[in-house]
């Protein structure tokens, strides 16, 4: 793992690149300065055409390492600073789907472990929060992990990069002991609202679903809040 790291006032800001399977995956990490105790660990997956360094990952995490929790969040295959930039050819191939959710399944997991080893983080105290892109990036590989704790997942259903809510080839069992909060939003005009009630009815753990105003676009202080509050009582 490669790190560079930046004093934001009471905030350490790292910079890591760490190499997957001859990939080298860009992320960053923001915890509280001085603590050494373990910090619960909460990443922060951005939605498509966008990266680790727009507001609702970076500026978030800043503001929650205040609070006492270690953020992270890394750029997704194909997003950021990734050595192939190209993040609208995933959608313009679907039949790339699996292979990018086992690519970032397997990234995820790598990163858990690369920080844990580095940084005062608990692992027993995982939480993720992904908004679209990293929602359906984000449910196949939490469920994968096996480690997280809680889950806020925003603006997503089943189908596609999810997979099918029940049945064969589902992966919603792995979340069984996972507390996940749905967040949809009322006017979506990308994830029919069935597609995201069959997400939410097939969980099977402790769940629960939130309705906001508005469209899939608008990612605002409603949608983080939902997933702040659902993970700091989980977690």
């Amino acid at each position: 793992m490669r790190v560079r790291e930046e004093l934001i006032g009471e905030v350490r800001e790292v910079r890591y690149s760490l190499d997957v399977n001859g990939e080298s995956v860009p992320g960053l990490l923001a915890l509280p300065v001085g603590e050494e105790s373990p910090l619960p660990l909460v990443f922060l997956q951005h939605p498509a055409t966008s990266s680790k360094d727009d507001y609702f990952v970076r500026d978030v995490a800043l503001r929650w390492a205040q609070r006492g929790w270690a953020c992270a969040g890394i750029d997704a295959p194909l997003h950021g600073e990734r050595t192939t930039y190209d993040p609208m050819s995933l959608f313009r191939d679907r039949s790339r789907y699996p292979e990018v959710v086992a690519q970032f399944a397997t990234e995820l997991s790598a990163t858990i472990d690369a920080l844990a080893e580095r940084f005062p983080v608990d692992l027993n105290r995982l939480g993720y929060i992904g908004y679209s892109m990293g929602s359906m990036l984000g449910i196949p590989a939490v469920a994968r992990d096996g480690r997280f704790r809680a889950a806020a997942f925003c603006l997503v259903g089943e189908g596609g990069m999810v997979g099918p809510a029940s049945g064969e080839g589902s992966v919603l069992p792995g979340l069984k002991n996972v507390a996940v909060r749905i967040v949809g939003k009322a006017s979506d005009e990308l994830i029919p609202r069935d597609a995201t009630l069959a997400l939410y009815h097939a969980l099977p753990g402790k769940k629960d679903i939130v309705w906001l105003p508005g469209g899939h676009f608008e990612i605002g202080p409603d949608v983080i809040s939902a997933a702040e509050d659902w993970i700091r009582k989980n977690i």
